[in-house]
Formats: structure tokens, C-alpha cells, sequence
């Protein structure tokens, strides 16, 4: 017996001493790169863990945003690096804001891949699938993405998007309808803009005629905001290893549960029915973007139906989201400036004319409406920042060795908000995007940059300038409380308005 304890302890000691030499030898290997120290105390092996730990249980007993992202540049302010490494038990992660590297990782997006779809937080959540291992958005960048890509872009070029103008015109008049239906009262712009864009992701994405901005309340759109919402909540650093088990967290669970079969039921059917009516009628495919998520997954025939969904999902959500919060947040900044608003309102007019709704060709005319556009995705990026993953073999990019197999954030929220590429970064002017005015590449990537940059980029600026210029063609906004207001966010995959977008609406005579 005494001898078995013996044994016991002394495997137990061999076994920590073990994975402390190799911790200590691999993070041997980020001795080029400045770092904050380590105390050399039991705790060592944690890493940085602990003390970004109680950074962020502070922030959030402040009520305050607490996200790893935001930590990590603060402890990259006090070094004064451009990059730096966080340590974490078997994790590396190093973070820049160095141009040369984030432009090198963007760009070779065959080298720095994303991490394995399998290992990602959103590929399931508490054993329920969310985005799934196979998605365009999980995927790592392999030859299954390549295809995907190859397959999905003729869905985002121009001779598509004109047909949808159409389209998303009567969606932006439906608006109107509803705002003007408000009598002057305070309303979400937030909330009007999700159900916007969710109805024009349905119509223009999939061919589906539903009325989500009338419909009070909206279950699609209810449904997609838990799933956003409980995903966040499973990534949050504090909570990420406590959401693994099955005590925990179980009334979120369920309502993502819940949430994630309606949604997916629905696609489901959509989708089976989409696969059968081609495969019967060849010559009446609609050729929208669900056409070419099906197309763009029969490279194999190991993808499952599930695998197709992962995709719709991926539309469906991101493309309804992230539109959404800039749309809401244009709302919200040019609300505050009254010369910004004039500017705005004249431009709109000016391309309008005597029409009742917008041409293809009159969006490019809308140039100073792009530009407040950008300058809110800088401000208010609806992604912070963007992970890929370093080859098995090191690599030198900018005379810094990246170690094989590290992690590397690019947080380009952070980079958007450098003195150093924009002055006065934290105000809104829309004239940064001036015709004439060079921005430095890879400082304003609000849809990532590179191969892998957000295939629905034109698509949203298309939906946005059409919304918002009908809303402005129609609507005077008014702030409801012209005191001195923040912009608080809330994290739910993207950083959204915290607590909606408040305004008051009157219609125009």
C-alpha cells in the first residue's frame, strides 16, 4: 500500500515537472518578442491567464465591456510594442498591430489559416450546432473553402446585385411605413433596422417573401437573436470552460436549443424543397444566393445536408447582424452633428430627384452617404478582430519570427482606432473617406482584408445606402435626450449597441 502511494506521488511529481519543462521549453521559443513577465510562483504554468482573469472580472463589477481583445491592447499600450505574446496552458497567442504582419497573415491566407472549424467556438455551442465545422465562416481555408468561395462569388458580383435593387427598395419603403406609424414617439432603430435586414438577407438571399417588418413579434428574428446572444455568452473567456458542463448554464442551453431547431427547421424545409425543385427543373433555377450555396457544396460527396445548412446559417445570421449595427450606428453618429446630417440630406435629395426609389446606378452617387458608411464601420466595427493560426514551420514576417504553430489575433477594431493611422480616432468624420484621401491599406478592414476579406461586403454597402437614404428621403431624426450620450456595446459575436439606438422619427411632408 505504501509503496503504491509511492508510486502514485512520484508519477504525479514526474508528470507536473513534465509539463512544466515543455511549457517552459515552447514558450522559450517567444523569447524575441516583448511580453509582460511571469511571476515565478505556482501559478507559472497558468500563464497570463490569471491576471487577464481579474482584469476583466474588474472591468465587469464596473459594468464595463470586458473582452480579451480590449485587454490584451491595453497591455500592448503599457509595453509601447507593436506585438506582443499572451501564455496560456498549451496556447501561444500573439497579438499585433503591426501593418507589415496583419497585411502578410490577411494576405497569405494559405499559409495562416484559420484554426481547425472543429476546435472553434462557434462551430457548436453546449453539443448544439451553430455554424457547424464545414461553413464558410468555420472553415480553415483549405481546398473545401477555396471551392465554396469559387463557387458562392458570382452571387456578389454586380450583375447579380442590380436585380436586387428592387427588392430591397419596397423592404426600405416597408420601413417607412412602419416608422411613420410611430407618431413621433421614441423608438429601437436597432430593432427596425434587424428586422430591415433580415427580411432583405430572406428576400434577396433566398427568394423568401416574409413580412419580418410588420410582423410583431418576429420568431426568425427572435430566433436568430438568441442564438447570437447564448453563443456570445459560451465564448466569454470566465465562461467558455464552464458552459462544457452539463450543470451549467442549462436555461441557456435550452432556449439555444429551441432557438437552433426553429431556425434550422425552417431552412430545412426551405432547402430540401430548393434541392428537389433543381434537380426536377434544371432550366428554373432561381439563381440566387442559396443556388449557390447548394452549388457551391457538391464539390464531394461526403457533404451532408447539414453541411449545406451551416452555410444558409452563416447568411442567414452574419448577413442580418452585422448591416443591422452599422445601419443603426450611421443612425446614431450623424444624428449627433447637425453639419454631418445637412451634408447627408442634400446628397440624398440631390440623387433622388423627383423618383420614388433608387436606381443601381444612382448608388455610386451617393458618395458622401458611403462615406459616413465607412467611417462608422472604423468607429464601430461590428467584428474586433480576426484569428489565424501560423504554419508548422516558423515564419519571418517584418524581421519578427512568428513560432510554428502559434496563434495570432489581428484586432482590427483596435487598429481602426490608432492615433498613429487616424487622427483624432475617436471622432466620427466622415471626410477621412474623401475622394482623394489615401487610406493606408490594411488599417481599415472592418471586413477582414485579403481572399478571406466578408463575400458579402458589396452586398451590405447596397443595402445600407438604399435603407438609409430612404430613411432620410422620408424621415427627420431627432435625438430624444441631446445630452451628452456613450455608445455603450454589448458582445454577442459582433460588438452591438449595448442598449439599442434610441431616436425619435418625424415624417417629412
Amino acid at each position: 500500500m505504501v509503496l503504491a502511494v509511492i508510486g502514485i506521488l512520484t508519477c504525479s511529481f514526474c508528470y507536473i515537472i513534465y509539463i512544466h519543462l515543455m511549457e517552459y521549453l515552447n514558450r522559450k521559443r517567444f523569447k524575441h518578442i516583448k511580453t509582460v513577465p511571469i511571476p515565478l510562483t505556482f501559478k507559472w504554468y497558468l500563464g497570463h491567464s490569471a491576471m487577464i482573469g481579474k482584469k476583466i472580472i474588474e472591468k465587469e463589477k464596473k459594468n464595463l465591456h470586458a473582452d480579451f481583445v480590449d485587454i490584451v491592447k491595453g497591455l500592448l499600450d503599457e509595453l509601447q510594442e507593436e506585438t506582443t505574446v499572451t501564455f496560456f496552458p498549451r496556447l501561444n497567442i500573439i497579438f499585433t498591430v503591426s501593418i507589415p504582419i496583419v497585411s502578410k497573415v490577411f494576405s497569405d491566407h494559405k499559409t495562416f489559416l484559420k484554426i481547425n472549424s472543429k476546435e472553434s467556438p462557434l462551430c457548436t455551442v453546449g453539443g448544439v450546432r451553430v455554424f457547424g465545422p464545414n461553413g464558410i465562416l468555420t472553415e480553415a481555408g483549405t481546398e473545401v473553402w477555396y471551392h465554396k468561395r469559387r463557387m458562392m462569388d458570382p452571387a456578389f458580383q454586380k450583375k447579380y446585385l442590380k436585380c436586387l435593387t428592387g427588392d430591397m427598395n419596397r423592404i426600405a419603403k416597408k420601413m417607412n411605413t412602419l416608422l411613420g406609424q410611430t407618431k413621433c414617439n421614441t423608438i429601437d432603430i436597432y430593432d427596425v433596422m434587424n428586422k430591415v435586414a433580415l427580411e432583405i438577407v430572406c428576400k434577396c438571399g433566398f427568394s423568401l417573401d416574409l413580412d419580418v417588418v410588420r410582423d410583431e413579434p418576429s420568431p426568425l428574428n427572435d430566433a436568430a437573436q438568441t442564438i447570437l446572444h447564448v453563443t456570445a455568452q459560451s465564448m466569454k473567456p470566465l465562461a467558455r470552460y464552464q458552459f462544457m458542463m452539463p450543470w451549467n448554464f442549462r436555461a441557456e442551453k435550452r432556449k439555444l436549443k429551441e432557438a437552433a431547431n426553429l431556425l434550422r427547421g425552417e431552412m430545412r424545409t426551405i432547402l430540401e424543397k430548393r434541392i428537389e425543385n433543381n434537380r426536377k427543373y434544371p432550366e428554373s433555377t432561381v439563381n440566387d444566393i442559396l443556388d449557390h450555396i447548394i452549388e457551391g457544396n457538391k464539390f464531394s460527396n461526403k457533404i451532408c445536408i447539414d453541411d449545406i445548412l451551416d452555410d444558409f446559417f452563416v447568411f442567414l445570421i452574419a448577413g442580418m447582424e452585422t448591416t443591422a449595427i452599422t445601419m443603426s450606428l450611421v443612425v446614431w453618429e450623424v444624428m449627433k452633428n447637425l453639419q454631418i446630417k445637412e451634408k447627408l440630406i442634400k446628397e440624398v435629395n440631390d440623387v433622388y430627384g423627383d423618383k420614388t426609389e433608387l436606381d443601381y446606378e444612382d448608388l455610386s452617387r451617393l458618395v458622401y452617404l458611403e462615406q459616413c458608411i465607412k467611417e462608422c464601420l472604423r468607429l464601430h466595427p461590428p467584428a474586433n478582430a480576426s484569428r489565424r493560426v501560423c504554419p508548422k514551420t516558423d515564419v519571418v514576417v517584418d524581421g519578427i519570427l512568428l513560432p510554428s504553430g502559434s496563434s495570432i489575433i489581428l484586432p482590427t477594431a483596435s487598429i481602426q482606432h490608432m492615433e498613429k493611422h487616424w487622427p483624432k480616432p475617436d471622432q466620427y468624420d466622415p471626410d477621412r473617406f474623401a475622394p482623394g484621401n489615401k487610406i493606408v491599406p490594411f488599417t481599415f478592414a472592418p471586413f477582414t482584408a485579403g481572399p478571406r476579406q466578408c463575400i458579402g461586403k458589396n452586398f451590405a454597402y447596397m443595402e445600407a445606402k438604399i435603407v438609409l437614404a430612404e430613411l432620410y428621403r422620408n424621415f427627420h431624426i431627432i435625438d430624444p435626450y441631446p445630452e451628452e450620450r456613450v455608445m455603450e456595446k454589448a458582445f454577442a459575436l459582433t460588438c452591438k449597441p449595448k442598449d439599442g439606438v434610441l431616436v425619435r422619427v418625424e415624417e417629412l411632408n
